[in-house]
């Protein structure tokens, strides 16, 4: 696998190598990029959730100086309105946005055989991606968070609340002692 992206490394290294590299640069990272952000903020939507975030920004700043203990620091429905809908929409509409401008217009002048290069990348991309993520999911249990009441106990703790769940890290000692 080395040998194959070192000999793939030289292509750059050639007289076309700048040209070449912006091609790459263009269809892979700004496409892909956006596509990943996009997927990203709904998995996080999705996965860690908003209560769990409030739970850690409370967590996070219960020692900070500016917000003395008691006052709850809770994000503003701004950046929930942000996090869950505003960020993947402008993502997908730039994606499309430029996929596009690019279908109308060859990207930076280049040749096509030079453009086919770049939407190759993209494809394979794309379709490695899937196959990654399923393989994840074949391989894991679904979420590798603990559940959310282990984070809210936490809070509870550190604010001096009784809670009925032990906080997070204090689960094994539980069950090792109960044994």
């Amino acid at each position: 696998m080395c040998a194959v992206m070192y000999l793939m490394g030289l292509l750059y290294c050639t007289r076309m190598g700048i040209e070449l590299l912006d091609i790459v640069d263009h269809y892979c990272i700004t496409y892909y990029l956006l596509l990943a952000v996009a997927l990203e903020a709904c998995m996080f939507t999705f996965d860690f959730g908003w209560r769990r975030l409030v739970v850690h920004v409370k967590l996070a700043t219960l020692g900070n100086l500016r917000t003395p203990l008691g006052q709850d620091v809770v994000p503003s429905f701004f950046w929930r309105l942000a996090i869950h809908f505003t960020m993947p929409a402008w993502c997908l509409f730039l994606f499309f946005y430029i996929f596009s401008t690019d279908v109308a217009e060859p990207y930076g002048g280049y040749p096509s055989w030079l453009q086919g290069i770049g939407w190759f990348c993209l494809a394979a991309l794309l379709a490695v991606t899937p196959l990654g993520f399923a393989r994840s999911l074949k391989l894991g249990t679904g979420s590798t968070l603990p559940p959310l009441e282990q984070d809210e106990a936490a809070l509870a703790a550190a604010l001096g609340i009784k809670s009925s769940l032990p906080p997070l890290g204090q689960n094994e000692e539980i069950q090792e002692s109960a044994l």
